[in-house]
């Protein structure tokens, strides 16, 4: 297990995490070129088939009916279900690797680290839905968005250093032990975890805002009264950048994963 000597700085977590994740790639290539490319299809795919796409729209208050709602929530349940699969063995490699310097995948762990996952970003998706769904006014609507997103980002913090333990097999008696392990490992350092997390993830935060602002297109021309406004023509340019967004969040997500292991290895408080 690694450790740390000296004062724990955001900093040198941050550095140690970029350095992880180089080392991670040398050591798990396959898996990380894999996900890499599913991730990047997956993104693609979101822009330029046209069913997939409309599945994952929000539907306008003024269009709700049962069968636009079931598609929906049924699409948002299963993009969840695929990322959380995609992304379970490449971030159980990452914190194994870095943890423990093993290069060998665990399925026990990685099916625990899926099921938990899952669960929270299905958890995070139905509070958004809920909040959306439910609200007529657009403005409305992206102010809830907004308040369960800053919600959201505030307690994965607090448990996000219960995945590194997950990865390496740490037993927990119950899901409510592992919780507050989580928040244990968090008191006092909340401040910590969110300098490193800024500090790993907002290069590409950055990128991936100007790829998504590249994928969506030309703002579409002003619509006759009536009509709805046309939406930009699907490009070759605009699909690049959509699977180049989808590869940059499986980057962010490795990195994510290298960052938590140093974390909780300074951290540590295993139930």
């Amino acid at each position: 297990m690694i450790h740390f000597e000296g004062p724990v700085g955001a900093r040198k977590i941050a550095k140690r995490a970029w350095r992880s994740l180089r080392d991670a790639f040398s050591a798990l290539p396959l898996l990380f070129i894999a996900t890499l490319i599913l991730g990047a299809a997956f993104g693609a795919a979101a822009l330029g088939i046209a069913p997939v796409k409309s599945a994952l729209t929000v539907p306008k208050f003024e269009d709700f009916s049962l069968a636009k709602l079931s598609v929906y929530l049924g699409a948002q349940i299963a993009a969840v279900l695929f990322w959380s699969a995609l992304i379970a063995p490449l971030a159980v490699g990452t914190h194994r690797f870095v943890l423990l310097n093993q290069i060998r995948l665990a399925p026990a762990e990685v099916r625990k680290f899926f099921l938990w996952l899952a669960a929270l970003l299905l958890s995070v998706m139905a509070a958004r839905d809920f909040c959306l769904l439910m609200a007529s006014v657009s403005f409305v609507r992206y102010l809830s968005e907004a308040l369960v997103t800053i919600g959201a980002v505030i307690i994965a913090v607090q448990i996000a250093l219960i995945f590194p333990a997950i990865a390496i097999g740490v037993p927990a008696a119950s899901a409510e032990t592992r919780l507050d392990s989580g928040f244990r490992m968090a008191e006092g350092n909340f401040w910590l975890l969110m300098r490193t997390l800024l500090l790993t993830q907002l290069p590409l935060i950055v990128l991936r805002i100007v790829l998504a602002r590249i994928a969506a297109g030309p703002t579409p021309a002003a619509p006759l009264p009536g009509q709805d406004p046309l939406p930009p023509p699907v490009t070759v340019l605009r699909l690049i950048a959509a699977g180049a967004l989808g590869a940059t969040s499986i980057a962010a997500i490795a990195l994510l994963a290298a960052t938590l292991s140093w974390l909780y290895a300074a951290k540590r408080k295993d139930p």
